[in-house]
Order: structure tokens, then C-alpha cells, then sequence
């Protein structure tokens, strides 16, 4: 029980004292592997999400790079409110300090005290200190100071970072709207609902304080680079007819399981569907078709890296994205004769290449599947 009970001392002590980050001061951000001496469990979760790797990814950074280097450092400037909200408390524009390279850190969302909507983009509002706000309404902490915050169980919590217009007043990710707009909404299923499930977890460290491991909101927070998430999202149904010497081929894809369109996120970010055909006869065919939200830049030439979206005069070219809760049927037609075999191959699969290139592309194969078609009529002897 001693030894127990040292433990806890030196652990709070060192929370509160600052063994890593400094004391939980009014004004000042706590470092996310201050949080995990004591929360370890959900410190570890977190690790292994796109939130704690939002400044160390290497397609953000090839994108950031980009933006630094074609639109200068204001510009750039945009990408860190999301990547590394930190800066907008600590100043740290250079990214000299830790805190900044911890991407979308503990203390970020738990220091949230509401997520301002009115204006060009929604915005965070942050009041870092000794209080950590929560969805959990009698949550204790001998740490530090704890407060429900309904909007931590609220949609509206993502809004400051998966909703953005340019100066200009273009929408360039809306994320945030489309959920809105979704029946998902109407039914009040949340973004945690999909991206923060549930399970059981130490929600304290039991060197610290034992007590029974607990419900925890899931803080690895999977999204559209997930292929779990991707499988989720999309269902693919498709039927091949034989009508004399062609092959009709109908596919329904439905966006039965995200609450936004699919994909969502920055436009560069697209699923592409792909079908092929060859026949025991020699022939070969392919169609291809692409979802995603296309822009155009002041000049009028589409838009194909992710820095350019934050130009001045970019405005949307299409949306073929697969809206939520839209079914979609392709029909495609084929030249096969009726004494042949045809071979069906159709692949969906996700991509972004953040400066429109092949390097550090992104492509995720998330369904592939082939179907052998006998003949219609039988081969003349």
C-alpha cells in the first residue's frame, strides 16, 4: 500500500509539477505524454491515430511543403489551425516545440470549450489549463480539474476542422455539412458513433488508482485512409446479362454507411471504380469511372494538388461524389459473342495523391472481384 501510495504522489506530483510539460497553468497547453502517465490506455489509442500523426504524416507534409513553398507561409499558415492546433495558443509558427509537432493532441480537444460557426469557417475555442472537459457527466480526477461538456458528445465538436471555405467564401471540405444534411443526422447518430466507438479500457492507469476498466470512447479515431472504415461506407451489388452478342453489366453502389459523402475530406481524395472484361475469344475491355469533388483553379485548369485549393479564385468544378444515404446504378455494355467465355473483374479502391503525383500516393484497394460467365449459346461443332 506504501509503495502504492508513493506512486501516486510522484505521478500527480509530476502532472502537476511538470516532470514533462510544466504545471497545468491557466493559458497553457498540456502535452499529450503528460495526459499518458495517468490515462495510458487512451494515451496509447491515440498514438496510433490520424489526429496524433496529423503534423508527422508524410502526405500532409508533402502537401504542406507544397503550400509553403507555391503560396507562401500565411497560406501554409491555414494548414496548421487543423494540423497542429497548438500553434494558435503557443505561437510556435516556426514548430520548434514538441506540443506543435503532437498534431491534434489530448489537451486540444479536451481544453474545447465550443466550436464558433459564425464567420467564413468554423473555428475552435480553446481555454487550456488545469480544467479537462469530457463527455462523461460524473467523471473524478485527483490530476486535475473536470468538467462535462455536452459538446463533446455533440457532431458539432469536428465541425472546426472538417469544415472549411476559403477567403473567398468557396467550400472547399465540408464534411461537417453534408453529416447535417444526412438522415444519419436526423436520426441523431453522431460522428463519434462511427469513428469513436466504444471499448473496455483502464480509463485511469492502475499504478495511479485502481479502479475497474470501463467503457472508453475508441481515441484511434479511424477515417478515409482506413480500409475498415472504406468497407463500411460503400456496399457494391452488380448483375451480368447476357442479351445476343453483348454483355450488360448493372452496379448498384450504395453510401449506406458513412453520414457524409463518400469520399469526404480534402477534394484531392478520390474512389475510383474500375471494371475489365476479356473474353475466351481474345477480347479485352475496360471502363473506369472516378467520385470525387473537383475544383478549378482562377485560370480554369482542374485542379490536381492539395496546395491549390488555398489559391485565390478557386472555385467547384463538379461533385460526382456518392452522397450519404444515395444509391448510384453504372451500367456498362460490352461487345462479347454468345459462343464465348467472358471473364469479369470490377475493383474499387481509394486514392489521394496530395501533390498529384505519384509520390506518396495513397491507393487502397477496398473491393476486387472476379466472376467466370459461361457462354450464352453453345460453340458450333
Amino acid at each position: 500500500m506504501l509503495r502504492e501510495a508513493v506512486l501516486v504522489l510522484l505521478l500527480l506530483a509530476g502532472t502537476a509539477g511538470g516532470s514533462l510539460a510544466g504545471p497545468m497553468e491557466k493559458g497553457r497547453l498540456t502535452r499529450s505524454d503528460t495526459c499518458g502517465e495517468c490515462h495510458r490506455d487512451i494515451f496509447e489509442m491515440w498514438q496510433r491515430s490520424a489526429h496524433a500523426k496529423a503534423m508527422e504524416d508524410p502526405v500532409f507534409l508533402d502537401a504542406f511543403r507544397d503550400t509553403r513553398t507555391r503560396e507562401g507561409e500565411a497560406v501554409a499558415r491555414v494548414c496548421l489551425g487543423c494540423h497542429a492546433p497548438a500553434v494558435e495558443i503557443t505561437k510556435d509558427f516556426e514548430l520548434e516545440k514538441k506540443i506543435s509537432w503532437e498534431g491534434v493532441g489530448c489537451d486540444v480537444c479536451h481544453s474545447l470549450v465550443t466550436v464558433r460557426m459564425e464567420g467564413r469557417s468554423p473555428g475552435l475555442v480553446l481555454e487550456p489549463g488545469p480544467v479537462k472537459r469530457g463527455p462523461i457527466r460524473d467523471a473524478t480526477s485527483t490530476g486535475h480539474q473536470v468538467l462535462y461538456s455536452e459538446l463533446h458528445s455533440q457532431s458539432l465538436v469536428c465541425a472546426g476542422c472538417h469544415e472549411f471555405r476559403n477567403a473567398e467564401g468557396t467550400s472547399i471540405m465540408t464534411t461537417y455539412s453534408e453529416w447535417k444534411a444526412s438522415e444519419a443526422a436526423k436520426q441523431g447518430k453522431t460522428c463519434q458513433l462511427c469513428h469513436m466507438g466504444s471499448t473496455r479500457a483502464n480509463v485511469v492507469d492502475p499504478k495511479v488508482k485502481r479502479v475497474p476498466s470501463q467503457e472508453v470512447n475508441l481515441h484511434e479515431m479511424p477515417g478515409g485512409h482506413s480500409l475498415e472504415q472504406l468497407h463500411k461506407a460503400l456496399t457494391v451489388t452488380f448483375q451480368p446479362e447476357r442479351r445476343g452478342d453483348e454483355m450488360l453489366i448493372e452496379v448498384r453502389l450504395s453510401n449506406k454507411g458513412a453520414g457524409h459523402s463518400v469520399p469526404t475530406g480534402m477534394p484531392g481524395r478520390s474512389v475510383h471504380f474500375d471494371v475489365a472484361l476479356r473474353t475466351s475469344d481474345g477480347r479485352s475491355f475496360e471502363e473506369h469511372r472516378v467520385y470525387r469533388k473537383s475544383f478549378a483553379d482562377a485560370a480554369g485548369r482542374t485542379i490536381t494538388r492539395d496546395s491549390a485549393y488555398f489559391a485565390k479564385g478557386v472555385q467547384l468544378e463538379s461533385d460526382t461524389r456518392l452522397r450519404p444515404d444515395e444509391q448510384r446504378v453504372e451500367k456498362f455494355r460490352f461487345p462479347v459473342a454468345g459462343d464465348a467465355t467472358a471473364y469479369l473483374s470490377v475493383k474499387l479502391r481509394y486514392e489521394h495523391s496530395p501533390t498529384g503525383g505519384p509520390e506518396n500516393r495513397t491507393s487502397i484497394t477496398f473491393l476486387s472481384e472476379e466472376r467466370t460467365l459461361p457462354p450464352a449459346t453453345p460453340r458450333s461443332p
